[in-house]
């Protein structure tokens, strides 16, 4: 029996994004948790709100696996425990049916094999992603992180891994809760840090019980610095990294990137509809 899957997505302002991240994820996951807050950053200042809302609300979903929700959210790791913790309960405890059968009721409320935390724009290769989740069957971590590609002002421009080492959480068993954003214990860190100051093998990932995938089994790639000046400056203001926001958009772009032909990237990506400036299309042939 395959793995339940269920993503969890914060979402703000995602519209270039959305659908290509939805039809990339919504055969693979039992579920699909899209949590955004509209019109405020994890600031409470006002953002303009774009169409993601409408996309998602109108997106074709015959298997009713996509949950959409508003809320003024103060902290992205809370965000993301608040919805697993839904479904880490029993909400259907002690409640009587007045509709559906109540097997059902339970079944919907029932928790995941892992969750799957994704970002908006990051976006695995599809084709990839039966290896990640057979990878992850049989490890049967309690966490398992993947490697990102980052990417800036187009999906040709890749910022290699030597250079930005961009690997975090990707799957987590519902027992788990995040402490900052994708970190799930600073104690991780810590317990790494005394391996090494003892000059030991670090057994901190053997002691949680967490894994890196393989980049041969699978990675994804982030579209964090995609696309023009005013996007990425945008981005920087309402990011849950306080820091960034004294970033200069022109210093994205003194990164040292490799230049990706079309048909070298993966293929939901170069299906999807982006806006024009994204991807150069006319690479294909």
């Amino acid at each position: 029996m395959p793995l339940k899957i269920h993503a969890i997505i914060l979402a703000l302002n995602e519209e270039d994004f959305i659908i290509p991240q939805l039809d990339t994820l919504y055969n693979f996951c039992s579920r699909i948790s899209i949590i955004t807050q509209y019109d405020r950053d994890w600031y409470a200042s006002f953002v303009k709100p774009d169409n993601t809302a409408n996309l998602i609300l109108n997106y074709p979903d015959p298997h009713g696996k996509i949950h959409f929700t508003v809320r003024r959210l103060p902290d992205e790791a809370a965000a993301r425990n608040m919805e697993m913790l839904s479904f880490n309960g029993k909400p259907y405890k002690g409640t009587i049916s007045h509709g559906r059968a109540f097997n059902e009721i339970i079944d919907f409320h029932e928790a995941p094999d892992y969750f799957w935390i994704v970002d908006a724009d990051e976006i695995y290769d599809i084709q990839t992603i039966p290896s990640i989740l057979k990878y992850l069957e049989q490890k049967k971590p309690r966490g398992m992180r993947v490697t990102g590609y980052n990417y800036v002002e187009n999906w040709h421009q890749r910022i290699p891994n030597s250079i930005i080492d961009f690997t975090h959480f990707g799957f987590i068993k519902p027992n788990l809760l995040f402490e900052q954003r994708r970190t799930i214990s600073w104690n991780l860190q810590r317990l790494s840090k005394l391996f090494k100051i003892l000059r030991l093998p670090d057994l901190s990932d053997n002691i949680y019980g967490f894994i890196n995938c393989p980049k041969e089994v699978g990675v994804f790639h982030h579209a964090c610095w995609i696309g023009d000046k005013e996007r990425i400056w945008n981005k920087f203001q309402k990011s849950s990294h306080s820091e960034s926001k004294t970033w200069d958009t022109e210093s994205v772009k003194d990164f040292k990137f490799e230049n990706i032909p079309f048909n070298e990237l993966p293929t939901n990506i170069q299906n999807a509809n982006w806006p024009i400036n994204f991807i150069h299309k006319r690479e294909k042939n």
